[in-house]
């Protein structure tokens, strides 16, 4: 779950949308930082640890094999503890991985690695909800009260649509100090149901208007995985299991919500301490029950780039289905930057003058950003183990240099 910075294990809304923001004003500007490392990379030797690259590209050398191998080094000379990266354009593909997946037992990360994908989790919840309305037994206009009768104050003026763009008003759960109470004594493995979580946003007073304004909020998703389950009669698992991960042959994808396990290898996910200090590993301090819907799945950067190239090439969703998801508006993520926005589901960013969907996610130590291209031909996907609220500014500067050459070497 995201946090403050105020109070690391304290959830808030803020979950690595600004780390996106800054990947536009990188690549746009082009802007080269030569990261320096920080105490923790020099007294535990995270720069010098192993550097895995895999490659599907033709003989003839390939810029973004070497800019790919580039990037994860530069992002563990900068102190992070892992870093892994997926770069696939026309039909050729490199994966490279660097640093520690595990910093205590020294295991070294790879790009075959589980790690939590956070909010990416979104994008496949947005998906099933696509898919119900595709098969005409839900609609966007229908309201949460005609689907979840009684379940939230004010719910006949809250529609699906606004539900899957954030324009809800509706109060993020994950901002109520009560969400993290029980992890807070110790009990990691306290479950919260989805309906108590949405119950407890409901004591909430709504932020807004519905449809007057974007304000993200995992309640939105929460109350999105109880319609996927009213509407089908079945668990929001099996019908994420039955709609999206076996029919793509998604082995590494997995929703565990009643156990902090991940599936082995798995990334362990860190909160950064002060110079000198060694990471807090906080992989298994608090229930997935917290994000469901909205950002509990693990996976690895390969399924996560198959599911996006999937969803992005009409493989999901029928055409009509497809263009909902990639309207973006009516409000944009960041005011000051028009060129973001905000779909069903779905953020769209333009990198390198190409426009990308896709989404961005933190959770429990972990960043992972993974964007496509419209017509599927150009992936990204980049994510490191450690909590973007502990990052350093030559940590960010590091993140956003590493994306920019990763994206747009070849």
């Amino acid at each position: 779950m995201t946090r403050d910075t105020a109070t690391p294990l304290r959830p808030a809304r803020r979950r690595g949308r600004w780390i996106a923001a800054l990947l536009c004003a990188a690549s746009a500007a082009g802007a080269v930082l030569a990261p320096s490392a920080t105490a923790f990379a020099a007294g535990h030797g995270t720069a010098a640890s192993p550097t895995s690259v895999r490659h599907t590209a033709p003989a003839r050398p390939w810029a973004a094999e070497r800019a790919t191998r580039q990037a994860v080094r530069q992002l563990t000379e900068a102190g992070l503890p892992g870093a892994i990266a997926l770069v696939r354009d026309h039909g050729r593909t490199a994966t490279a991985a660097a640093g520690y997946a595990d910093v205590a037992a020294r295991r070294p990360v790879t790009s075959a690695d589980h790690l939590r994908i956070g909010s990416n989790t979104k994008v496949f919840t947005a998906t099933v909800v696509l898919k119900l309305v595709a098969e005409h037994r839900l609609s966007l206009d229908d309201t949460v009260q005609h689907l979840l009768p009684g379940i939230i104050r004010g719910g006949d003026r809250i529609t699906v649509r606004q539900l899957l763009n954030h324009t809800s008003g509706l109060y993020p759960f994950e901002q109520d100090p009560a969400s993290m109470a029980p992890y807070l004594r110790g009990d990691a493995g306290y479950y919260w149901s989805p309906r108590r979580l949405v119950a407890l946003a409901d004591t909430h007073a709504p932020l807004f208007a519905p449809g007057t304004r974007f304000s993200y909020s995992n309640t939105n998703y929460f109350l999105l995985g109880l319609v996927i389950e009213k509407v089908t009669h079945h668990s929001y698992t099996q019908e994420l299991n039955r709609r999206i991960i076996t029919p793509l042959g998604l082995r590494d994808t997995r929703l565990p919500v009643r156990t902090l396990k991940i599936q082995n290898p798995a990334v362990h996910g860190y909160m950064l301490g002060r110079a000198g200090r060694a990471p807090q590993d906080i992989t298994f301090g608090i229930s997935p029950s917290t994000t469901w819907a909205a950002g509990a799945l693990t996976s690895t950067v390969n399924d996560l780039a198959r599911f996006d190239k999937a969803l992005l090439t009409g493989k999901l969703l029928p055409k009509a289905q497809l263009a909902e998801m990639t309207k973006a508006g009516p409000f944009t993520i960041d005011p000051a930057d028009p060129t973001e926005g905000y779909g069903l589901g779905l953020e769209k960013l333009t990198l390198c003058c190409v426009t990308m969907w896709g989404h961005t996610g933190t959770v429990l130590g972990t960043q992972t950003n993974a964007f496509t291209s419209a017509d599927g031909t150009r992936q990204l996907v980049l994510a490191t183990n450690a909590d973007p609220d502990t990052w350093t500014a030559d940590q960010i500067s590091a993140w956003l240099t590493a994306s920019r050459k990763t994206l747009c070497a070849h």
